[in-house]
Protein backbone atom coordinates (compact mmCIF):
# COMPACT_ATOMS: atom_id res chain seq x y z
CA UNK A 1 0.00 0.00 0.00
CA UNK A 2 1.48 3.35 -1.02
CA UNK A 3 1.67 6.25 1.34
CA UNK A 4 -1.22 8.17 -0.29
CA UNK A 5 -3.64 5.22 0.02
CA UNK A 6 -2.56 4.61 3.63
CA UNK A 7 -3.21 8.24 4.51
CA UNK A 8 -6.70 8.11 2.94
CA UNK A 9 -7.58 4.97 4.88
CA UNK A 10 -6.42 6.48 8.17
CA UNK A 11 -8.42 9.64 7.47
CA UNK A 12 -11.55 7.59 6.76
CA UNK A 13 -11.16 5.69 10.02
CA UNK A 14 -10.73 8.95 11.91
CA UNK A 15 -13.89 10.40 10.37
CA UNK A 16 -15.91 7.30 11.22
CA UNK A 17 -14.63 7.33 14.78
CA UNK A 18 -15.49 11.00 15.19
CA UNK A 19 -18.98 10.39 13.86
CA UNK A 20 -19.56 7.64 16.40
CA UNK A 21 -18.50 9.78 19.35
CA UNK A 22 -20.41 12.99 18.58
CA UNK A 23 -23.97 11.66 18.96
CA UNK A 24 -26.10 13.78 21.32
CA UNK A 25 -27.00 12.12 24.62
CA UNK A 26 -30.75 11.92 25.23
CA UNK A 27 -31.58 13.12 28.77
CA UNK A 28 -33.18 10.51 30.98
CA UNK A 29 -36.85 11.11 31.93
CA UNK A 30 -37.50 12.56 35.37
CA UNK A 31 -39.99 10.35 37.21
CA UNK A 32 -42.54 11.57 39.74
CA UNK A 33 -44.85 9.30 41.68
CA UNK A 34 -48.56 9.53 42.38
CA UNK A 35 -50.28 7.79 45.28
CA UNK A 36 -54.06 7.53 45.02
CA UNK A 37 -56.81 4.94 45.59
CA UNK A 38 -57.32 2.97 42.38
CA UNK A 39 -59.38 0.26 44.09
CA UNK A 40 -61.78 0.17 47.01
CA UNK A 41 -64.59 2.61 47.91
CA UNK A 42 -62.54 5.72 46.99
CA UNK A 43 -61.46 4.50 43.57
CA UNK A 44 -63.84 6.87 41.76
CA UNK A 45 -62.15 10.06 42.89
CA UNK A 46 -58.76 8.33 42.98
CA UNK A 47 -58.94 7.84 39.22
CA UNK A 48 -59.70 11.55 38.84
CA UNK A 49 -56.58 12.37 40.87
CA UNK A 50 -54.38 10.24 38.63
CA UNK A 51 -55.94 11.77 35.52
CA UNK A 52 -55.23 15.25 36.86
CA UNK A 53 -51.58 14.34 37.47
CA UNK A 54 -51.29 12.78 34.01
CA UNK A 55 -52.64 15.91 32.40
CA UNK A 56 -50.02 17.99 34.23
CA UNK A 57 -47.28 15.69 32.90
CA UNK A 58 -48.67 16.07 29.37
CA UNK A 59 -48.69 19.87 29.72
CA UNK A 60 -45.00 19.75 30.70
CA UNK A 61 -43.97 17.32 27.98
CA UNK A 62 -45.94 18.83 25.08
CA UNK A 63 -45.85 22.38 23.77
CA UNK A 64 -48.75 24.53 25.05
CA UNK A 65 -47.74 28.13 24.28
CA UNK A 66 -51.29 29.35 24.96
CA UNK A 67 -51.14 28.27 28.63
CA UNK A 68 -49.44 30.68 31.08
CA UNK A 69 -48.51 27.76 33.32
CA UNK A 70 -44.96 26.90 34.39
CA UNK A 71 -43.21 24.66 31.81
CA UNK A 72 -46.22 24.70 29.44
CA UNK A 73 -44.38 26.49 26.62
CA UNK A 74 -41.83 24.24 24.95
CA UNK A 75 -41.33 20.54 25.59
CA UNK A 76 -39.92 18.80 28.61
CA UNK A 77 -37.87 20.21 31.45
CA UNK A 78 -35.41 22.90 30.27
CA UNK A 79 -33.54 22.74 33.56
CA UNK A 80 -32.88 19.05 32.90
CA UNK A 81 -31.76 19.49 29.29
CA UNK A 82 -35.24 18.96 27.88
CA UNK A 83 -35.85 15.70 29.74
CA UNK A 84 -39.41 14.44 29.64
CA UNK A 85 -41.43 14.01 32.80
CA UNK A 86 -42.74 10.51 33.49
CA UNK A 87 -45.43 9.38 35.92
CA UNK A 88 -45.34 6.31 38.14
CA UNK A 89 -48.73 5.49 39.69
CA UNK A 90 -49.34 3.27 42.71
CA UNK A 91 -52.63 2.24 44.32
CA UNK A 92 -53.12 3.04 48.01
CA UNK A 93 -56.43 1.11 48.07
CA UNK A 94 -57.52 3.73 50.60
CA UNK A 95 -55.32 2.27 53.34
CA UNK A 96 -52.12 3.28 55.12
CA UNK A 97 -50.39 -0.11 54.77
CA UNK A 98 -50.88 -0.24 51.00
CA UNK A 99 -49.76 3.38 50.77
CA UNK A 100 -46.59 2.61 52.74
CA UNK A 101 -45.67 -0.29 50.46
CA UNK A 102 -46.40 1.83 47.38
CA UNK A 103 -44.20 4.67 48.67
CA UNK A 104 -41.30 2.32 49.29
CA UNK A 105 -41.58 0.85 45.80
CA UNK A 106 -41.72 4.28 44.16
CA UNK A 107 -38.73 5.59 46.12
CA UNK A 108 -36.47 2.53 46.04
CA UNK A 109 -37.42 0.86 42.76
CA UNK A 110 -38.70 3.69 40.55
CA UNK A 111 -36.31 6.26 42.10
CA UNK A 112 -38.90 9.03 41.77
CA UNK A 113 -37.86 12.64 42.26
CA UNK A 114 -40.90 13.34 44.42
CA UNK A 115 -44.39 12.13 45.30
CA UNK A 116 -47.90 13.54 44.95
CA UNK A 117 -50.44 12.14 47.40
CA UNK A 118 -54.22 12.14 47.10
CA UNK A 119 -55.55 10.43 50.18
CA UNK A 120 -57.22 10.62 53.56
CA UNK A 121 -55.85 12.37 56.62
CA UNK A 122 -54.74 9.04 58.11
CA UNK A 123 -52.78 8.16 54.98
CA UNK A 124 -51.29 11.65 54.75
CA UNK A 125 -50.00 11.50 58.33
CA UNK A 126 -48.38 8.09 57.84
CA UNK A 127 -47.02 9.06 54.42
CA UNK A 128 -45.44 12.25 55.78
CA UNK A 129 -43.45 10.25 58.34
CA UNK A 130 -42.39 7.70 55.74
CA UNK A 131 -41.34 10.44 53.30
CA UNK A 132 -38.89 11.61 55.96
CA UNK A 133 -37.49 8.08 56.37
CA UNK A 134 -37.21 7.58 52.60
CA UNK A 135 -35.89 11.13 52.12
CA UNK A 136 -38.21 11.92 49.23
CA UNK A 137 -40.36 15.08 48.93
CA UNK A 138 -44.11 14.52 49.39
CA UNK A 139 -46.73 16.96 48.10
CA UNK A 140 -50.13 16.49 49.73
CA UNK A 141 -52.82 17.41 47.19
CA UNK A 142 -55.95 16.60 49.21
CA UNK A 143 -55.93 16.68 53.02
CA UNK A 144 -56.58 19.94 54.85
CA UNK A 145 -56.13 19.14 58.56
CA UNK A 146 -54.16 21.84 60.33
CA UNK A 147 -52.18 19.46 62.51
CA UNK A 148 -50.41 17.81 59.56
CA UNK A 149 -48.21 20.85 59.03
CA UNK A 150 -47.58 21.03 62.77
CA UNK A 151 -45.78 17.66 62.81
CA UNK A 152 -42.46 19.28 61.88
CA UNK A 153 -41.72 16.95 58.95
CA UNK A 154 -39.50 18.86 56.54
CA UNK A 155 -40.14 16.51 53.59
CA UNK A 156 -43.89 17.21 53.68
CA UNK A 157 -45.55 19.96 51.62
CA UNK A 158 -49.22 20.83 51.15
CA UNK A 159 -50.40 22.76 48.11
CA UNK A 160 -54.03 23.39 49.13
CA UNK A 161 -55.51 25.46 51.97
CA UNK A 162 -55.79 24.21 55.54
CA UNK A 163 -59.06 23.69 57.41
CA UNK A 164 -58.43 27.03 59.14
CA UNK A 165 -58.21 28.88 55.84
CA UNK A 166 -61.39 27.19 54.58
CA UNK A 167 -63.24 27.95 57.82
CA UNK A 168 -62.11 31.57 57.70
CA UNK A 169 -63.90 31.97 54.36
CA UNK A 170 -67.05 30.39 55.81
CA UNK A 171 -67.11 32.61 58.89
CA UNK A 172 -66.33 35.70 56.82
CA UNK A 173 -69.49 35.12 54.80
CA UNK A 174 -71.52 34.39 57.93
CA UNK A 175 -70.22 37.56 59.58
CA UNK A 176 -71.12 39.55 56.46
CA UNK A 177 -74.67 38.21 56.65
CA UNK A 178 -75.11 38.80 60.36
CA UNK A 179 -75.44 36.40 63.27
CA UNK A 180 -78.47 34.24 64.02
CA UNK A 181 -80.35 35.33 67.11
CA UNK A 182 -79.48 32.15 68.99
CA UNK A 183 -76.05 31.67 67.42
CA UNK A 184 -75.03 28.99 64.92
CA UNK A 185 -75.21 25.26 65.65
CA UNK A 186 -71.80 23.56 65.38
CA UNK A 187 -71.76 19.87 64.32
CA UNK A 188 -68.52 17.86 64.11
CA UNK A 189 -67.81 14.31 63.03
CA UNK A 190 -66.48 12.47 66.07
CA UNK A 191 -63.89 9.72 66.12
CA UNK A 192 -61.76 11.11 63.29
CA UNK A 193 -58.11 12.19 63.50
CA UNK A 194 -57.98 15.81 64.51
CA UNK A 195 -61.65 15.97 65.57
CA UNK A 196 -60.95 17.52 68.98
CA UNK A 197 -58.49 20.01 67.50
CA UNK A 198 -61.00 20.91 64.78
CA UNK A 199 -63.67 21.75 67.36
CA UNK A 200 -61.28 23.99 69.29
CA UNK A 201 -60.08 25.66 66.11
CA UNK A 202 -63.60 26.28 64.78
CA UNK A 203 -64.67 27.84 68.06
CA UNK A 204 -61.67 30.15 68.00
CA UNK A 205 -62.26 31.17 64.37
CA UNK A 206 -65.96 31.80 65.04
CA UNK A 207 -65.09 33.99 68.03
CA UNK A 208 -62.61 36.04 66.00
CA UNK A 209 -65.20 36.54 63.26
CA UNK A 210 -67.81 37.57 65.87
CA UNK A 211 -70.06 34.64 64.91
CA UNK A 212 -71.59 33.26 68.15
CA UNK A 213 -72.03 29.49 68.66
CA UNK A 214 -75.25 28.50 70.35
CA UNK A 215 -75.22 24.68 70.38
CA UNK A 216 -72.53 22.04 69.73
CA UNK A 217 -73.40 18.54 68.50
CA UNK A 218 -71.48 15.50 67.23
CA UNK A 219 -72.20 12.77 64.69
CA UNK A 220 -70.51 9.42 64.13
CA UNK A 221 -70.24 8.39 60.48
CA UNK A 222 -69.83 4.71 61.41
CA UNK A 223 -73.36 4.56 62.84
CA UNK A 224 -75.12 7.89 62.30
CA UNK A 225 -78.48 8.39 63.97
CA UNK A 226 -80.06 10.79 61.47
CA UNK A 227 -83.38 10.98 63.30
CA UNK A 228 -81.71 11.90 66.60
CA UNK A 229 -79.53 14.52 64.93
CA UNK A 230 -82.59 15.93 63.14
CA UNK A 231 -84.46 16.28 66.43
CA UNK A 232 -81.50 17.95 68.11
CA UNK A 233 -81.10 20.38 65.22
CA UNK A 234 -84.79 21.25 65.50
CA UNK A 235 -84.33 21.97 69.21
CA UNK A 236 -81.38 24.31 68.66
CA UNK A 237 -82.10 28.02 68.44
CA UNK A 238 -79.86 28.79 65.44
CA UNK A 239 -81.02 28.72 61.83
CA UNK A 240 -77.50 28.07 60.51
CA UNK A 241 -75.58 24.81 60.97
CA UNK A 242 -71.79 24.78 60.51
CA UNK A 243 -70.60 21.19 60.17
CA UNK A 244 -67.13 19.65 59.90
CA UNK A 245 -66.86 16.13 58.45
CA UNK A 246 -63.86 14.23 57.11
CA UNK A 247 -65.82 11.40 55.46
CA UNK A 248 -68.51 11.49 52.81
CA UNK A 249 -70.69 9.33 55.08
CA UNK A 250 -70.40 11.89 57.88
CA UNK A 251 -71.22 14.76 55.54
CA UNK A 252 -74.20 12.87 54.11
CA UNK A 253 -75.54 12.13 57.59
CA UNK A 254 -75.47 15.81 58.53
CA UNK A 255 -76.95 16.83 55.18
CA UNK A 256 -79.79 14.32 55.55
CA UNK A 257 -80.59 15.48 59.08
CA UNK A 258 -80.56 19.16 58.05
CA UNK A 259 -82.78 18.41 55.06
CA UNK A 260 -85.37 16.74 57.32
CA UNK A 261 -85.37 19.48 59.97
CA UNK A 262 -88.28 21.93 60.16
CA UNK A 263 -87.78 24.78 59.81
CA UNK A 264 -84.96 23.79 57.48
CA UNK A 265 -81.65 25.42 58.48
CA UNK A 266 -78.88 26.67 56.22
CA UNK A 267 -76.05 24.11 56.22
CA UNK A 268 -72.43 25.24 55.90
CA UNK A 269 -70.13 22.26 55.23
CA UNK A 270 -66.41 22.13 56.07
CA UNK A 271 -63.90 19.30 55.79
CA UNK A 272 -63.06 16.78 53.10
CA UNK A 273 -66.36 14.96 53.57
CA UNK A 274 -68.38 17.88 52.23
CA UNK A 275 -65.97 18.39 49.35
CA UNK A 276 -66.68 14.79 48.35
CA UNK A 277 -70.45 15.35 48.52
CA UNK A 278 -71.27 15.76 44.84
CA UNK A 279 -74.89 16.75 45.40
CA UNK A 280 -77.00 17.17 48.57
CA UNK A 281 -79.96 14.96 47.65
CA UNK A 282 -81.54 15.76 51.03
CA UNK A 283 -82.61 19.20 49.84
CA UNK A 284 -80.47 21.01 52.41
CA UNK A 285 -79.45 24.56 51.53
CA UNK A 286 -75.79 23.55 51.42
CA UNK A 287 -72.90 25.98 51.28
CA UNK A 288 -69.34 24.69 51.38
CA UNK A 289 -65.85 26.18 51.50
CA UNK A 290 -63.61 24.69 48.80
CA UNK A 291 -60.14 25.22 47.29
CA UNK A 292 -61.45 25.04 43.69
CA UNK A 293 -64.77 25.77 42.02
CA UNK A 294 -65.88 24.44 38.63
CA UNK A 295 -68.15 27.48 38.37
CA UNK A 296 -65.22 29.87 38.68
CA UNK A 297 -62.95 27.70 36.51
CA UNK A 298 -65.45 28.07 33.68
CA UNK A 299 -64.94 31.84 33.80
CA UNK A 300 -61.16 31.89 34.22
CA UNK A 301 -59.29 31.71 30.86
CA UNK A 302 -56.42 29.47 32.01
CA UNK A 303 -58.56 27.15 34.14
CA UNK A 304 -61.10 26.89 31.32
CA UNK A 305 -58.42 25.82 28.81
CA UNK A 306 -57.06 23.19 31.18
CA UNK A 307 -60.56 21.92 31.95
CA UNK A 308 -61.22 21.62 28.21
CA UNK A 309 -58.01 19.60 27.76
CA UNK A 310 -59.08 17.36 30.63
CA UNK A 311 -62.53 16.73 29.17
CA UNK A 312 -61.11 16.04 25.71
CA UNK A 313 -58.76 13.39 27.10
CA UNK A 314 -60.96 11.74 29.71
CA UNK A 315 -64.47 12.39 28.34
CA UNK A 316 -65.77 13.90 31.58
CA UNK A 317 -65.60 17.28 33.31
CA UNK A 318 -62.60 18.13 35.43
CA UNK A 319 -63.36 17.54 39.10
CA UNK A 320 -62.00 19.25 42.19
CA UNK A 321 -59.77 16.29 43.07
CA UNK A 322 -58.36 16.30 39.52
CA UNK A 323 -57.62 20.02 39.84
CA UNK A 324 -55.90 19.38 43.20
CA UNK A 325 -53.63 16.68 41.75
CA UNK A 326 -52.94 18.72 38.60
CA UNK A 327 -51.79 21.68 40.71
CA UNK A 328 -49.59 19.62 43.03
CA UNK A 329 -47.95 17.84 40.07
CA UNK A 330 -47.25 21.14 38.30
CA UNK A 331 -45.65 22.53 41.48
CA UNK A 332 -43.48 19.41 41.83
CA UNK A 333 -42.49 19.56 38.15
CA UNK A 334 -41.43 23.20 38.55
CA UNK A 335 -39.23 22.21 41.51
CA UNK A 336 -37.69 19.27 39.62
CA UNK A 337 -36.86 21.62 36.76
CA UNK A 338 -35.45 24.33 39.05
CA UNK A 339 -33.29 21.80 40.92
CA UNK A 340 -31.68 20.67 37.66
CA UNK A 341 -30.96 17.40 39.40
CA UNK A 342 -32.56 14.08 40.31
CA UNK A 343 -31.34 14.43 43.89
CA UNK A 344 -34.43 14.46 46.18
CA UNK A 345 -32.66 16.76 48.65
CA UNK A 346 -32.04 19.31 45.89
CA UNK A 347 -35.67 19.05 44.84
CA UNK A 348 -36.81 19.59 48.43
CA UNK A 349 -34.70 22.74 48.53
CA UNK A 350 -36.20 23.86 45.22
CA UNK A 351 -39.71 23.32 46.62
CA UNK A 352 -38.89 25.62 49.53
CA UNK A 353 -37.85 28.26 46.99
CA UNK A 354 -40.84 27.74 44.70
CA UNK A 355 -42.76 30.90 43.87
CA UNK A 356 -45.65 30.65 41.41
CA UNK A 357 -47.94 33.60 40.81
CA UNK A 358 -51.72 33.69 40.60
CA UNK A 359 -51.64 33.83 36.79
CA UNK A 360 -49.68 30.55 36.75
CA UNK A 361 -52.53 28.69 38.47
CA UNK A 362 -55.87 27.12 37.64
CA UNK A 363 -56.87 27.58 41.30
CA UNK A 364 -58.44 30.73 42.81
CA UNK A 365 -55.29 31.35 44.86
CA UNK A 366 -52.57 33.98 45.03
CA UNK A 367 -50.06 31.36 43.87
CA UNK A 368 -47.75 28.78 45.47
CA UNK A 369 -45.11 29.58 48.08
CA UNK A 370 -44.33 27.13 50.86
CA UNK A 371 -43.68 28.25 54.41
CA UNK A 372 -41.24 26.65 56.83
CA UNK A 373 -43.98 24.21 57.88
CA UNK A 374 -44.58 23.08 54.28
CA UNK A 375 -47.96 24.82 53.97
CA UNK A 376 -48.63 26.79 50.79
CA UNK A 377 -49.08 30.27 52.20
CA UNK A 378 -50.88 31.52 49.10
CA UNK A 379 -53.59 28.84 49.05
CA UNK A 380 -57.08 30.28 49.43
CA UNK A 381 -60.73 29.25 49.70
CA UNK A 382 -63.98 30.19 48.01
CA UNK A 383 -67.56 29.42 49.00
CA UNK A 384 -70.05 27.75 46.70
CA UNK A 385 -73.69 26.77 47.20
CA UNK A 386 -75.89 24.09 45.67
CA UNK A 387 -78.37 26.07 43.59
CA UNK A 388 -80.52 24.96 40.65
CA UNK A 389 -78.87 21.52 40.31
CA UNK A 390 -75.32 22.74 40.48
CA UNK A 391 -72.74 24.44 42.69
CA UNK A 392 -72.56 28.22 42.17
CA UNK A 393 -69.80 30.41 43.59
CA UNK A 394 -71.23 32.90 46.11
CA UNK A 395 -68.15 34.24 47.94
CA UNK A 396 -65.89 36.25 47.66
CA UNK A 397 -68.42 38.71 46.29
CA UNK A 398 -66.10 39.95 43.54
CA UNK A 399 -65.84 36.42 42.12
CA UNK A 400 -69.44 35.34 42.73
CA UNK A 401 -71.80 34.24 39.98
CA UNK A 402 -74.82 34.15 42.34
CA UNK A 403 -75.93 35.45 45.73
CA UNK A 404 -76.08 33.12 48.71
CA UNK A 405 -79.53 31.85 49.60
CA UNK A 406 -80.44 31.53 53.27
CA UNK A 407 -83.10 29.24 54.67
CA UNK A 408 -84.14 31.74 57.31
CA UNK A 409 -85.04 35.43 56.91
CA UNK A 410 -82.16 37.88 56.87
CA UNK A 411 -81.55 39.34 60.36
CA UNK A 412 -82.70 42.92 60.74
CA UNK A 413 -79.90 45.52 60.88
Amino acid sequence: MNRLRLACCLASVALLTAGCTTTTDIPQPAAVGVLAPQSGPDAGWGVDAVNGARLAVDVVNDDHPDLPLPLAAGTGLPGRGGARLSLAVRDTAGGSEAAAAAMTALAEQEHVAGLVLAGSTEIAEAAASQAKRLRVPLLDARSTDDYLTELGIDWYFRTGPSDSRLAEAAFALLARRGADAGGITLVTEAGRPGSAAAVTNLRDLARRAAVPIGTSLTVRAAAPDTAQLRDRLAESAGHTVVAWAQTAAGAQAVSDAAGQTEPRPTLFGLGQGFRLLERPDSGAALLRAVPWSADLAGRDPTARLVAQLYEQRYAKPMSAVAADAFTATMALAAAVDAAGSADPAAIRTALRRTSLSAVQMIMPWDGVRFGDDGQNQFAAAVVEQWQDRGYRLVYPIELASASARWSSPEPKP
